[in-house]
C-alpha cells in the first residue's frame, strides 16, 4: 500500500513554486515502519516497510536470471506465493523446466518450516539479507531518496549483478562502510525537507569517491589493500571471493565497487566491451557506471575502480571519481572508440529482452540481459585526442 503526505505535499507545493532547482528528501518514521518515495511533481508517496519488501521479493523472482532458477529455493524465494517469473526467464531450457517442480518442492518447504525449528538456514537466505540492507539504506541515508523507484528496483536491490556466483555480501560490506558515512547518516524519525538539487548531487559524488578511496583498504587485510591482477575472470569476480583473495582484475573489482554502492543505497551498474575493436583477440574490459538523478532522467556517469590505495594514503590517492574528464581515463580515447568497440551496461529487468550482456568469460551466455551503449561511449570518448 501507498500513500500520499497531503500536508507534505502542500509545502512542497509552495517551496517547489518558489525556486526551481530543488528537490526532496522524503520523511520517515524509524527504520522498521515506512519510507518514502519520490513521485511526481517532487511529492512524496509512502509506503510501509513490509510492502516495500514484498515489492522487492516479486520484482526480484519475476526478473530472476535463469541461472538462479535451481536453487532459488535456497536463495530464499518462495516460488509457491510470488508472482510468476517473466516468460521470457533466459535460455536455459532446464532451469525454465524445473519451475513446476520448484513449485511443489516450495510448498512442501514451507510447511516443514510451519511445523519445525528453520531448517539449516533455509528460512533466512540471500534474499532476506538483500532485502534488508536495501531498505536500512534506503531509510538510512538521504541520497537514496531522489533515486527513482524504478531505478532503485532494478540498480540498488538486485542480490547479482551478472552471472558471479551469488554470495552473502550485504551485511559485511554495509557494516565496514557504515563508519565512514556516518556525516551523512539520518536519525530514526527524519522529516521531509526541500533541499537543493545541486547539494545532493555533490554528495553523491562524493560518496562515490569516498567509497572508491577506502574500500580497498577497509576490506583488504591490515597494511595490504585489495589490488589489481590481470586474467581472474570468471574465478575471482564475485564480491567475497575478491575480498578473501585480496585481488581481481578489472571486472571483479568493478563488481566489488557496484555491490558496495548498492549496498548503501547507490544505484550502480556494469559496463564494459567485450572486445576492443571488435576483435576477440585485443581484450575486454569492464568498469562502472553510477547514476546521479536529475532532469530527464537523470544521467549515468562512467568511472573506474581504483584498487591498492592503502589505509593513509587516501589523502595523496586521487581515486577516480564522476567529475573527471572522460578522457583522463587511459581507454577513453578516439583510436579506441572509433566505431567498431561495442559498449553495453547490465540491466536486471527482463520485459521481452533484445539485447544481452555479452561477457568474455562467458562467451555465448545469455543469460544476463544488457543495454546497448556503443553510441554513447563513441561520441563520448570518440572525440578524445
Amino acid at each position: 500500500m501507498m500513500y500520499y503526505c497531503p500536508v507534505v505535499l502542500l509545502a512542497i507545493a509552495i517551496a517547489i513554486s518558489a525556486v526551481d532547482a530543488k528537490t526532496i528528501l522524503c520523511g520517515g518514521v524509524n527504520y522498521t515502519h515506512t519510507i518514502g518515495w519520490k513521485g511526481k511533481h517532487e511529492s512524496c508517496v509512502y509506503q510501509t516497510m513490509d510492502d516495500a519488501r514484498t515489492a522487492m521479493s516479486n520484482y526480484l523472482w519475476k526478473n530472476i536470471m535463469p541461472y538462479d532458477i535451481p536453487r532459488a529455493i535456497s536463495l530464499g524465494f518462495d516460488p509457491s506465493v510470488a508472482t510468476p517469473p517473466s516468460s521470457n526467464v533466459g535460455t536455459d531450457i532446464a532451469a525454465a523446466e524445473k519451475l513446476e517442480s520448484m513449485q511443489s518442492s516450495s510448498r512442501l518447504l514451507k510447511k516443514s518450516l510451519q511445523t519445525q525449528p528453520c531448517v539449516d538456514g533455509l528460512s533466512d537466505g540471500i534474499l532476506n539479507q538483500t532485502l534488508y540492507y536495501s531498505l536500512l539504506a534506503k531509510s538510512m541515508y538521504p541520497w537514496a531518496d531522489v533515486i527513482p523507484k524504478d531505478i532503485y528496483m532494478e540498480y540498488v536491490v538486485p542480490f547479482a549483478i551478472a552471472n558471479e556466483p551469488r554470495t552473502d555480501y550485504r551485511q559485511l560490506v554495509f557494516e565496514s562502510l557504515r563508519e565512514s558515512l556516518k556525516t551523512w547518516e539520518r536519525p530514526m524519525i527524519y522529516q521531509s525537507q526541500i533541499i537543493e538539487e545541486d547539494d545532493i548531487h555533490r554528495t553523491i559524488k562524493e560518496v562515490v569517491k569516498l567509497i572508491n578511496t577506502r574500500l580497498w583498504s577497509i576490506l583488504g587485510r591490515p597494511n595490504k589493500p585489495i589490488v589489481f591482477q590481470a586474467g581472474l575472470t570468471p574465478r575471482i569476480y564475485d564480491p567475497l571471493s575478491v575480498i578473501a583473495y585480496g585481488h581481481s582484475s578489472c571486472t571483479g573489482l568493478a563488481v566489488l565497487l557496484i555491490s558496495a554502492l548498492r549496498s548503501v543505497g547507490i544505484a550502480a551498474r556494469l559496463a564494459g566491451t567485450p572486445a576492443w575493436y571488435g576483435d576477440d583477440e585485443k581484450g575486454n574490459h569492464s568498469w562502472v557506471e553510477v547514476y546521479v538523478p536529475g532532469e530527464d532522467g537523470g544521467t549515468w556517469i562512467f568511472l573506474e575502480p581504483s584498487p591498492g590505495i592503502a589505509e593513509g594514503d587516501e589523502d595523496t590517492a586521487n581515486a577516480d571519481d564522476l567529475d573527471r574528464n572522460p578522457c583522463k581515463r587511459w581507454f577513453c580515447k578516439s583510436d579506441r572508440f572509433n566505431g567498431s568497440t561495442h559498449v553495453f551496461a547490465t540491466l536486471y529487468t527482463r520485459s521481452e529482452p533484445s539485447v544481452f550482456y555479452p561477457m568474455a568469460w562467458g562467451v555465448g551466455d545469455k543469460g544476463v540481459i544488457g543495454l546497448d551503449r556503443s553510441e554513447y561511449y563513441n561520441s563520448l570518448c570518440g572525440a578524445c585526442p
